[in-house]
């Protein structure tokens, strides 16, 4: 194959992952892209029986209507039955954001020729495609380091060699006292007391134009009486998580307060939807809008702590291999914090762009939030033009087009009003 241009087929249900691996692919090789698993099966068809078969297929192994391994089984089944021989089966690339053994092995009982793990970068698909014959350039000093910074901080984690900070257990505890009907006031405040730093900002608070009433609130229980349970739920669950975007490396910082800025929106975003879309738990619309993207920010937080602030860098390199893990490290974190897997599910399944009826609403929330604080100014990834009324979550959740420019414009004034609250 060395001299000749490889056809690719790339597939993967994530905007920015499919196009950064067509960006660093299109260079050695003829490329096409396609966002489902149904999609990838028609196009392969379609190739092979208009004698312009694929070379290589990318596949990502988690998709929402049809998983790459689904898709990978399927194909192999139409080789067999157009009797294709071997040397002239498509080579089948997987692609997946865990170096999870069960999951490796998997693939190749189904028939891949081989595996790639999330953060991917020029130099490891390079490799493989050098495997398989083809002939390519190197990675720049630039690209290698991004791509290491990333894997090492999340192999770090799981080897224990980076631990977890403590402060995201006081939004656990709250969790807990807040499912529990019994709870009150009483041991809101015996929670909330046991971190001064949190217990200091939300009395401030309970003092803010947003809330002040006439007498000056001087302790939790009193704050608490005149925010309110729920409300004063989602300022603590705040408050703790602000605690993670903080670092002295100028260069993270400030990523880290563009990644608040649109947690915060996703959470007030969440939190609106979830009043629309009975019974749902606006405090955990909220909770959940603050921590669906908390890959990304231990990851920024972590990479702050480690990384000289002379170390060289692209910025947009780091942030699209930020996005290409950020949901699956994201899960990893809150099982590891013990939250429920409810919230697990939103954090590993909120980038997906195609759902059906049997989705959680919890995730359908999340998504639509996500995607809203996008449209509005507070993004982070690079997600380009974002259709509201078009997303598989806002028709499953029945949100219309007006009431989402309701929703848009809420937002930015609850940003507006907690500016310097947290």
């Amino acid at each position: 194959m060395q001299g000749v241009k490889m056809k690719v087929l790339i597939v993967d249900d994530q905007p920015v992952s499919r196009k950064k691996i067509q960006k660093i692919m299109e260079v050695f090789c003829e490329c096409e892209a396609v966002d489902n698993g149904q999609a990838a099966i028609d196009a392969y068809k379609s190739a092979w029986e208009g004698s312009a078969p694929y070379d290589l297929i990318t596949l990502d192994v988690s998709m929402p209507d049809m998983d790459g391994t689904e898709v990978l089984l399927n194909i192999r089944i139409l080789e067999n039955q157009s009797n294709i021989p071997e040397e002239k089966r498509v080579k089948i690339l997987m692609i997946t954001s865990s170096s999870d053994k069960d999951t490796v092995i998997t693939c190749i009982q189904a028939g891949c020729d081989d595996y790639l793990v999330k953060p991917l970068n020029r130099e490891t698909i390079s490799k493989k495609l050098e495997k398989f014959g083809l002939a390519v350039s190197k990675e720049s000093e630039e690209e290698w380091t991004v791509r290491k910074m990333i894997a090492t901080t999340v192999e770090s984690f799981k080897a224990g060699e980076i631990h977890l900070p403590s402060m995201p257990q006081v939004v656990q505890e709250l969790q807990n006292i807040m499912n529990n009907p019994t709870s009150g006031v009483a041991e809101l405040t015996q929670i909330i007391e046991k971190d001064a730093s949190i217990s200091v900002k939300l009395v401030a608070t309970a003092n803010s134009p947003v809330y002040r009433g006439v007498d000056k609130i001087q302790s939790v229980n009193m704050a608490i009486a005149r925010i309110g349970l729920k409300e004063c739920q989602n300022i603590v669950s705040a408050i703790a998580n602000k605690a993670l975007y903080e670092t002295k490396n100028r260069q993270f910082k400030k990523l880290l307060d563009k990644l608040w800025e649109h947690s915060l929106a996703c959470a007030y975003g969440a939190r609106i939807i979830s009043k629309k879309v009975p019974p749902q738990d606006e405090g955990k619309g909220f909770l959940s809008g603050l921590i669906h993207d908390i890959g990304s920010v231990l990851l920024l937080k972590s990479l702050g702590e480690i990384v000289s602030q002379k170390t060289k860098f692209d910025e947009t390199d780091l942030i699209n291999s930020i996005y290409e893990v950020h949901t699956s490290f994201g899960a990893y974190l809150l099982e590891k914090w013990e939250f429920t897997q409810d919230f697990v599910r939103i954090a590993k399944l909120h980038e997906w762009t195609k759902f059906d009826l049997k989705t959680e609403k919890d995730v359908l929330i999340a998504n639509l939030a996500d995607n809203l604080a996008h449209k509005i100014g507070y993004g982070f990834f690079d997600k380009g033009e974002i259709d509201l009324a078009g997303l598989h979550s806002t028709k499953l959740l029945q949100i219309n087009p007006v009431a989402l420019d309701e929703i848009g414009e809420e937002v930015k004034t609850m940003i507006a009003e907690s500016t310097g609250a947290f």
